[in-house]
């Protein structure tokens, strides 16, 4: 992975097949982002954002891009992972299914969506691919892997450390 973060897991790399993820950012200011023309103050805390890697490289390349800090802002996600936010793990699974599959069972553990539309420009069941959760990022971390695991995709979990 290209970054200045360098990755540690338990597990190995994130594999080039397809699948869903999610990035468990940290906000330790307040921040402003941009969706549809509106601006949107998120507040300082643990916020998760689900996505899909389906394209070339699969899970490592989309991780990659997401763990670099410096990049041209393509997607919502990038308005904080340019700096606004620390990337503090990677939640993933190896599947074909959408990130959608996760939404409701965030939702269901007490996660709520901060920003209508963020992320989910492509989507029409969700009401956002941002969610800030309810606790700390250490309970965070193992709440979104229960999410994976009632959605029934087998969670893995990637540690970036700066």
């Amino acid at each position: 992975m290209r970054s200045r973060k360098s990755a540690r897991t338990g597990t190995e790399k994130p594999p080039r097949a397809p699948g869903v993820y999610a990035l468990l950012l940290f906000l330790r200011e307040p921040a402003t982002v941009r969706v549809r023309g509106s601006s949107w103050r998120l507040e300082p805390g643990c916020y998760v954002y689900v996505g899909s890697a389906r394209g070339p490289g699969g899970l490592w390349a989309r991780i990659a891009r997401h763990a670099a800090s410096e990049k041209r802002v393509k997607w919502h996600v990038d308005q904080l992972t340019c700096g606004a936010a620390e990337l503090a793990c990677v939640v993933y699974s190896e599947t074909t299914v959408r990130e959608c599959v996760l939404v409701p069972h965030l939702e269901q553990l007490g996660f709520e969506h901060p920003v209508a539309g963020f992320g989910s420009s492509d989507c029409g069941s969700c009401l956002s691919h941002l969610l800030r959760c309810p606790h700390g990022c250490r309970e965070c971390a193992e709440l979104v892997g229960e999410a994976f695991r009632k959605a029934e995709l087998e969670p893995k979990l990637l540690r970036l450390e700066a």
